[in-house]
């Protein structure tokens, strides 16, 4: 049984307590003790489909999916936080596309800074700074002013990440934010991510299936086994005998967090 640690440093804000997380009262994942997230910290999620990824990213946003425990935010259940007061702390990017996709690139990322505008939902000066900052960092010059559903899946991927940037919240969840990109944008977000977490004092929390990438940036990996949640430093998981655990298979050979396929007779 793994336990996550047992003394809580006063400087970190964003807790998971005891936390089972499921659905219907069944149990994917849960942590006994708990696991804090520092400040400015890129953290990798890492483990096989249907571990419960994706659940856990959604419980920490907003408390669902919930069977035991709590996600804690400044000593509050985050379930207990007010939606507009939780959207300037934490943002989400999901693997669905609900959004209507006649918004251009812009629109989107205007209506995002929706929890700092007044009640006419105008934009100020520090909206549109943050804005035009991100559309350079993304390189979305080109696509601003066309509507989504004229994208490619992987520029579209693009600009909802760009959305969690505009969010401007203190922590980031991303499930997959790689997919749908080519080899040289995976590569481009997950540095341009981690520099957010440096320059701007941002956690950013990311599930991914990218294990070289990831491990070669992330401070941190939260990862599943045995529904246990587990939590180590970078270094600590790239042992591997632990990559062997999580994806056991007789044709993978795993060094330094890279695996070669075996010869297979």
């Amino acid at each position: 049984m793994a336990h996550c640690e047992k003394k809580i440093p006063t400087f970190l804000m964003l807790l998971l307590q005891d936390l089972h997380i499921g659905y219907k009262n069944q149990v994917l994942a849960q942590c006994i003790g708990h696991i804090a997230f520092a400040k400015a910290k890129f953290i990798a999620i890492i483990g096989a489909n249907g571990t419960g990824k994706s659940t856990l990213l959604r419980a920490i946003a907003s408390g669902d999916h919930i069977i035991q425990g709590n996600v804690v935010l400044d000593k509050k259940p985050i379930a207990s936080i007010a939606l507009e007061k939780l959207a300037q702390r934490v943002s989400i990017l999901t693997t669905e596309r609900n959004m209507s996709q006649s918004l251009t690139v812009r629109q989107l990322l205007e209506i995002t800074r929706s929890p700092y505008t007044d009640f006419l939902g105008r934009l100020g000066n520090e909206d549109q700074t943050i804005i035009e900052s991100t559309i350079q960092d993304f390189e979305l010059q080109d696509l601003e002013n066309r509507p989504l559903h004229q994208l490619s899946d992987g520029q579209v991927q693009r600009a909802l990440i760009a959305r969690c940037i505009v969010q401007d919240t203190e922590y980031i969840l991303m499930d997959e934010p790689t997919n749908h990109l080519d080899l040289h944008h995976k590569a481009q977000l997950l540095s341009l991510l981690k520099s957010y977490t440096v320059k701007q004092n941002k956690t950013i929390i990311f599930s991914t299936h990218e294990i070289a990438m990831a491990t070669a940036l992330a401070d941190q990996v939260l990862y599943f086994h045995d529904d246990y949640l587990r939590f180590k430093s970078t270094a600590e998981f790239m042992q591997k005998e632990i990559l062997k655990q999580l994806f056991p298979s007789p044709l993978l050979d795993w060094n330094n967090g890279s695996y070669s396929l075996k010869d297979v007779e």
